[in-house]
């Protein structure tokens, strides 16, 4: 109950965000500044799983493309606003147990099969941008930004093994545990800091890095019978990111 309230407090927060910003950015509408930016990127990433039915969770490959349409919001070249879309993959392996048809589901802790899952999302991220140098007359500008980002889970690439063996091949309904209006819709926060390259003197070889760090709101999970219950999963993310801006 009090993972869905914050969720629900950062969403109505958001929203305000959106609604304050994109009015500043109308009354700016005769201002140069808007732009759209393009980035791609490896995560790094740190799992926990539930230790009851679970465990040596480790990041294998994973990777963030993102899409963003950038607005200034104000006459001095340094306030934006980004809404978007992001795609993000990642890849975790852990070992537990697997249960054959038929056979008894007894949790002894010996973990003895390896799962890998490849978990797809979707996001829609709201986010605020300060540079600390002007945009239009400074050749590089550092900048943070903070947001909050919708997620939406997509089904997800299983496979279970043993000794090398493949066991297992399915694609899963990933849902969130602590869900925001539908089970695979939920949200994270970001802060990121970076480095752009501006178009100054006809220049038009604009492009940025950025690192981004994800908390997320809730824990992910999965549900087939030939697996351990409560395989609940949080994670936190890294993100570089290297792009260009039109």
């Amino acid at each position: 109950m009090l993972k869905k309230t914050v969720h629900k407090v950062f969403f109505s927060i958001a929203l305000l965000f959106l609604l304050v910003f994109s009015n500043l950015c109308i009354a700016q509408r005769n201002y140069n500044g808007a732009g759209i930016r393009f980035g791609i990127g490896p995560v790094l990433s740190l799992y926990n799983v539930n230790p009851n039915h679970s465990k040596s969770a480790s990041q294998k490959m994973s990777a963030l493309v993102s899409f963003r349409k950038e607005v200034r919001c104000d006459k001095v070249y340094k306030t934006y606003f980004l809404f978007g879309l992001d795609y993000f993959f990642h890849d975790v392996n852990f070992r537990s147990y697997y249960f054959k048809p038929d056979s008894v589901q007894l949790y002894d802790k010996t973990f003895p099969y390896n799962y890998s899952l490849i978990i797809n999302e979707i996001g829609l991220p709201l986010q605020f941008k300060y540079s600390f140098k002007r945009e239009n007359n400074s050749v590089f500008s550092p900048y943070i930004a903070i947001g909050y980002h919708l997620r939406y889970l997509l089904p997800a690439n299983l496979t279970v093994s043993q000794n090398g063996n493949s066991i297992k091949e399915d694609v899963v309904d990933m849902r969130f545990r602590n869900s925001f209006i539908d089970k695979h819709l939920s949200s994270f926060v970001s802060a990121s800091f970076g480095l752009q390259k501006n178009s100054v003197g006809g220049s038009r070889s604009n492009f940025f890095a950025e690192f981004n760090f994800r908390y997320g709101f809730s824990q992910y999970y999965f549900e087939e019978k030939y697996a351990a219950s409560s395989l609940y999963i949080n994670s936190y993310h890294l993100v570089l990111q290297l792009g260009v801006k039109f």
